[in-house]
């Protein structure tokens, strides 16, 4: 069996490259002949071929090619990459799977621009593969369908995961986020909610890895940062290894990420809550994203509302204070993010060619 992919790159370094990358090479090892088409040239596997806005006509008849010698096409995203599937698809009669991931699903809907050409991708396809509820459950709410159903992201455990157990009274004092510098990640709510926090716990240290690259936001948090005299407090952090990333995840005492839901904008999963778990690091995130689904309430972490700095620095405040509820949480993330090895998920994908 072949399965081309389209996709827009397989750096791992971000979300949706980790996704990429994890989920092809495992299709890969489980013996299936795959053909990467993508539109980032990042250096790895792959045919840098696509592009978007009105490069998706183009597109569609350049790959057109690629497709005829698969059996099955998967893109990752309705939008560019759905789309592009369809029209390179027609009159060829290849099956077609789209995974619905985060934003890109479900903007493009609500765009007068680009809402038929995803709609009739969506009907279109096979089957709709969404990373959690809250994508699924926003595409329903632009469209109705029937060949819509969620798995969730993997990771590779053993990456991540160093027994033993951790203690808390061996991890340093420090809480950790990890995401790109953008505003729908929620940084400025996580900053002054960290403020709160240093109230009570005034040794703790606040270390934040993303990419940088989002200059007016980065801007705006390191003036938040003077206005509470966080200079010494929050330490940014950008170009680091997998290991070193890795050695952050161990040390830290409690994982925080605060996703923002803006119109159709939004967190799709997080696979950085379940990287944290793997670590023993209890999670802080956010509900009515795609967080729910990456974070099992009360008992791998906490989920607290949007926006909200004061039930932020509480969940912070909670772990932090109450090491047995600590410990619980560490061993339950453990669990849950062994659950979600891509050992797991691959097969579940798998059985989706077959049919």
């Amino acid at each position: 069996m072949k399965i081309c992919y389209l996709t827009y790159d397989l750096d791992p370094k971000a979300g949706w490259g980790r996704f990429s990358s994890d989920l092809i090479y495992g299709i890969k090892r489980a013996g299936c002949e795959v053909l990467i088409l993508k539109e980032r040239d990042d250096g790895v596997e792959g045919i840098p071929i696509l592009k978007r806005r009105l490069g998706i006509i183009s597109s569609a008849a350049r790959i057109r090619k690629h497709l005829k010698n698969c059996d099955v096409i998967h893109a990752l995203d309705g939008y560019p990459y759905g789309v592009m599937a369809v029209l390179a698809n027609l009159g060829l009669g290849k099956k077609l799977i789209i995974s619905g991931i985060g934003s890109f699903s479900v903007a493009p809907l609500s765009n007068w621009k680009t809402t038929k050409l995803l709609k009739l991708a969506y009907k279109k396809a096979n089957f709709i593969a969404c990373i959690s509820h809250y994508t699924k459950n926003e595409i329903l709410k632009k469209i109705k369908l029937n060949n819509i159903e969620v798995i969730n992201p993997g990771i590779n455990f053993k990456k991540f995961y160093r027994p033993p157990v951790p203690s808390f009274k061996e991890q340093e004092n420090f809480i950790l986020s990890v995401g790109a510098l953008k505003y729908r990640k929620g940084y400025h709510i996580s900053i002054p909610a960290f403020k709160n926090v240093l109230w009570k716990f005034p040794d703790f240290k606040y270390y934040i890895v993303g990419n940088q690259d989002g200059g007016k936001y980065f801007t705006y948090l390191k003036k938040i940062i003077t206005e509470l005299n966080l200079q010494e407090k929050v330490i940014f952090i950008d170009g680091i290894t997998d290991e070193e990333l890795i050695n952050l995840y161990q040390k830290a005492k409690v994982f925080v990420l605060t996703p923002i839901s803006e119109a159709s904008y939004f967190e799709g999963f997080g696979l950085v809550y379940l990287e944290a778990n793997a670590c023993g690091l209890p999670a802080v995130g956010t509900k009515d994203c795609g967080a729910e689904d990456a974070i099992k309430d009360n008992e791998t972490g906490f989920l607290v509302p949007q926006k909200d700095r004061e039930a932020t620095s509480q969940a912070i405040i909670k772990l932090l204070g109450n090491q047995e509820l600590w410990q619980k949480f560490s061993k339950n993330g453990i669990q849950w993010a062994e659950s979600h090895d891509w050992s797991k998920i691959t097969p579940k994908y798998l059985e989706i060619y077959k049919k």
